[in-house]
């Protein structure tokens, strides 16, 4: 199993590329699961087609981002929320060898996966999951969501049940309320811990940790690392 954690939708960049290019084949079939989306700023069928759909910002951003792995627009499925019937949802992931969870609202991707039965599928499944800021949030089994201006404070969520050896902080700018937040998981968990910036990513492919650009490690598990 191998997990691509990301804060920003970098996969298509050229050193994303030359990192992944043993582990993304051209031949590899691509699902994202397409419910992470804010009510508030997606509040209609019409709206979430205008943006995920074919013609759509994000829909062609994703058609971009795998390209360069040689990855064709006919290789990648969407799971749609307001389409996809709970059977449809599970032919799909099943049939691809990436699955791909956006960025967008962690806690409500989830309710919305929990609601289509996905959670036991997603976690008994041997894949490429590749997850952007939510998207890799949701991949542990449990997540904290820090004070910003979506979430008024500090939450602990369950998640999916395929990483529990580390954390992580998406979008990490050393900001104090992401500071605090994990002072409050390391003194629950003794967990190690790693930021990932924008421009960052990890890698965690056979139960190896890799960081990429700037994504770091924050604590270990006796505690902060001083740089």
């Amino acid at each position: 199993m191998t997990h691509i954690l990301l804060s920003r939708g970098i996969i298509g960049n050229a050193e994303m590329v030359d990192e992944l290019k043993d582990i993304i084949k051209s031949e590899f079939r691509v699902c994202i699961i397409a419910f992470s989306f804010f009510d508030k700023h997606i509040n209609s069928k019409e709206a979430y087609d205008l943006y995920y759909k074919k013609g759509g910002e994000y829909y062609q951003k994703m058609i971009d981002s795998f390209a360069p792995y040689g990855i064709k627009e006919n290789q990648i499925s969407w799971v749609y929320y307001y389409d996809d019937t709970k059977e449809m949802a599970h032919k799909k992931i099943n049939e691809v060898e990436i699955i791909y969870f956006p960025g967008g609202s962690p806690d409500l991707m989830m309710k919305r996966i929990i609601e289509f039965d996905l959670k036991e599928l997603l976690e008994s499944k041997d894949k490429i999951f590749i997850g952007s800021s939510a998207g890799a949030m949701i991949q542990f089994d449990d997540y904290h969501i820090s004070k910003d201006v979506d979430y008024d404070c500090f939450s602990l969520q369950e998640g999916l049940s395929l990483i529990n050896e580390f954390i992580v902080e998406v979008h990490y700018r050393r900001r104090k309320t992401q500071k605090s937040a994990l002072r409050k998981m390391h003194r629950l968990t003794h967990k190690n811990i790693y930021g990932i910036p924008d421009d960052g990513a990890i890698i965690y492919h056979n139960k190896e940790i890799k960081t990429i650009n700037t994504a770091l490690q924050l604590y270990n598990k006796k505690g902060v690392i001083r740089k």
